[in-house]
């Protein structure tokens, strides 16, 4: 089973302008979210209700554009997110300190549009099958993430206007930010599997450590 997807040039060059432009324009609602106790990620953040308020083009380019690609990418219909807030955000990381560590999500696809990267931001792997394995240490180890950075990984830096979609929930997976100068700009979309419940204990890391 393929952990994630990579669509370079997803967005049009018009539509990618008029996402840039709508987010560029309410760098008000940006919240800087520092990490909680160092076991969070550190980035800056536009939740699903501001979206929903103050983004109508984010939110409609995720429902017409974004969901029917990951549907086909899942194999079977998806829903967003139960949560509003975090069912689709906008997330720009701008210092080396910015990105996730290694973590499975709480729900299980996500959908990420890039609109800006030249920090050379990337999202990097570890393969489904190793990842089954190392679910069993993620918690246990969750204060020492650089263990995971021993095994074999791969890497997708992505340029203004792809679409990277990948299965969350089951593959380990971490953002990082190599450069100290730019910026990397997403939109990121949850999905959930229609009638689903979310995993008690991974759904309340998310809600913690997260925004």
């Amino acid at each position: 089973m393929e952990g994630y997807r990579h669509v370079p040039g997803f967005a049009a060059p018009e539509e990618l302008e008029s996402l840039r432009r709508a987010v560029l324009g309410n760098q008000d609602l940006f919240t800087e979210v520092h990490g909680r106790g160092g076991l969070g990620p550190r980035y800056r953040v536009i939740d699903g209700d501001q979206i929903h308020e103050r983004l109508p083009e984010v939110e409609a380019f995720g429902d017409r554009r974004v969901r029917p690609l990951s549907e086909n990418f899942a194999g079977h219909p998806l829903v967003p997110l139960g949560s509003s807030r975090r069912s689709m955000r906008v997330q720009a990381y701008e210092r080396r300190d910015h990105g996730f560590r290694w973590h499975f999500d709480g729900h299980p696809y996500v959908a990420l549009v890039t609109l800006e990267n030249s920090n050379d931001g990337q999202t990097q792997f570890i393969s489904p099958g190793l990842s089954r394995w190392l679910r069993f240490l993620l918690y246990p180890l969750y204060a020492f993430p650089q263990v995971f950075s021993i095994f074999p990984r791969s890497s997708v830096g992505t340029r203004p206007g792809d679409l990277l979609v990948m299965r969350g929930g089951r593959v380990l997976h971490r953002g990082v930010t190599l450069l100290d100068e730019g910026e990397r700009i997403l939109l990121a979309y949850t999905y959930a599997v229609p009638g689903s419940k979310p995993n008690p204990f991974r759904d309340w890391i998310a809600r913690r450590l997260n925004y």
